[in-house]
């Protein structure tokens, strides 16, 4: 999988083939085929089958392939079986509590991968928090196995888990635990201080988009496509904000070789942690 930054991702039932022939159509970075909560019961067998061949038409489109499986163990398990397969990038576990829930799956996969021909380590997993009990947790199982490459907040199982609404006041704090244990692990923030089932005006939502951005999130997952060009525009970088950092980068290398700690660029002192943020912006790492 491409290590660079995921911005969008996009849930799709794993069972529609009409809504994934649209979502591929769709400027999004990551097409999640949804065999928990997206796909009926009954048509969850229909739905694995589909799979190899929903995996082939995302990948003909040049788009990463997640799938989420379901939370209780047995079902995992099935699913899995049949989402491991060449062509499949990461798999979305939902409702983890422990570490040992990511450990048990990462080994299982790690069978299902050697089966398949699959170089090890291929499939990453994008976890989901969604109860309570998970929060005290959070940074073992953010660090929990090398497949982990995101984290996020899930708003509308946590709140009823908790008793609560999904309004930005009750998300604030388990998201920014969210966001602080992802940063501590060295692994991808993804969300938003909202709830993901609020289908409003795009204008609104780039509000939410920027106000994550500016807290430390990078990236989100949406269920209505309409949403993609925010998400996309909020994070990449505009011709502006890279100009800036090209030239905070190139002063602050200036400056260091001239035995200078910080400098002035434009009206701003530019120290290490500013220069460190342009070369975000500038995706060298």
């Amino acid at each position: 999988m491409d290590k660079g930054l995921l911005r969008s991702f996009l849930f799709v039932p794993a069972d529609n083939e009409k809504l994934l022939r649209s979502a591929i159509a769709k400027p999004c970075d990551v097409v999640i085929l949804d065999l928990e909560d997206g796909t009926h019961p009954q048509r969850k067998e229909f739905a694995r089958g589909k799979l190899k061949e929903s995996i082939k038409e995302i990948k003909a489109a040049k788009k990463h392939v997640a799938v989420r499986i379901n939370g209780d163990l047995n079902t995992a398990v099935t699913d899995l079986r049949a989402a491991v397969q060449d062509g499949l990038d990461i798999v979305v576990l939902p409702k983890v509590e422990y570490a040992r829930d990511v450990q048990l799956l990462s080994q299982l996969i790690g069978d299902l991968e050697r089966v398949s021909n699959l170089q090890s380590g291929t499939v990453k997993f994008l976890i989901q928090i969604e109860s309570a009990v998970a929060m005290p947790n959070l940074y073992e199982i953010a660090a929990a196995d090398s497949r982990v490459f995101a984290m996020m907040l899930g708003s509308e199982d946590y709140s009823l888990d908790v008793g609560g609404l999904p309004t930005p006041e009750a998300l604030f704090v388990p998201s920014m635990m969210v966001l602080q244990a992802c940063r501590a692990a060295g692994i991808q923030p993804i969300g938003f201080i909202a709830s993901i089932a609020n289908l409003g005006e795009v204008d609104e939502f780039r509000v939410v988009l920027k106000q994550a951005r500016e807290l430390g999130f990078r990236g989100a997952v949406i269920v209505h496509p309409k949403f993609l060009e925010a998400v996309n525009d909020c994070y990449t970088a505009t011709e502006s904000e890279i100009k800036e950092a090209e030239e905070i980068v190139e002063r602050f290398k200036e400056a260091q070789a001239n035995g200078l700690g910080a400098i002035k660029v434009a009206g701003k002192m530019i120290d290490k942690p500013v220069y460190l943020r342009a070369l975000e912006t500038l995706g060298i790492k």
